[in-house]
């Protein structure tokens, strides 16, 4: 090849080179970057109960396009005030409640020291409203048919919330949003088997904590 034929063919690699673009650097909101977003906790869907022991008030999670499960607990419900000898009462005010703010019960459990209930409202206020009341009448009325002296001093595990020792209810009501399908008839399930143990047409069974989950606001 000769001198300029040489120099034609560096000249071309040269220029091509030159034309080639150079590497990108990764953008910001690469999946690469982006790693460290999923060490950050995922939104949680539940709220309330043994969650809420010694922590701050927070944000609950609610939604008018699912179903939600929801459990009162009272470690106060003993001889006159247990809550299933209150049944009747307890189901009148529910039905109130929930025609009072549209909420549709789809199942509920009412057993000697807790409540299950699995409801949908049309919106976020009709349920905390519902949540309210249901709670709130309950209670007085409990306490007004069996007033029984001050309510004990709970010790230990079953103090539940410090602000609530002078209250019914030992914690905050639990509520978990509860997906259609499969989950809902899990809950709906679970929430039959409670009353049925609660007949006692079958024996009760334990139940098993799940880490890091409140297993229903350590319902039975």
């Amino acid at each position: 090849m000769s001198s300029e034929g040489t120099a034609l063919a560096y000249f071309l690699l040269f220029s091509l080179n030159m034309k080639k673009p150079a590497p990108k650097s990764p953008s910001k909101n690469t999946p690469r970057n982006n790693k460290q977003l999923s060490f950050l906790p995922k939104p949680s869907n539940e709220h309330g109960g043994s969650l809420a022991v010694r922590k701050r008030r927070s944000f609950r999670p609610l939604s008018p396009k699912r179903s939600h499960h929801i459990t009162l607990k009272s470690h106060n419900a003993m001889g006159g005030r247990c809550l299933y000898r209150h049944k009747k009462m307890i189901l009148f005010v529910m039905r109130k409640a929930s025609r009072l703010f549209q909420v549709r019960v789809y199942n509920y459990a009412i057993c000697s020291n807790h409540i299950h209930i699995l409801i949908k409202g049309h919106d976020r206020e009709s349920i905390q409203n519902f949540f309210r009341v249901f709670a709130g009448h309950t209670a007085q009325r409990i306490l007004k048919k069996d007033p029984g002296g001050a309510l004990p001093k709970l010790t230990g595990g079953a103090r539940g919330c410090a602000k609530n020792q002078r209250k019914f209810w030992s914690y905050l009501i639990y509520s978990r949003i509860v997906s259609w399908g499969r989950e809902y008839l899990m809950v709906k399930r679970y929430i039959e088997k409670n009353t049925l143990e609660a007949l006692n047409i079958i024996a009760y069974e334990p139940r098993v904590r799940k880490r890091g989950h409140a297993k229903y606001a350590d319902s039975g």
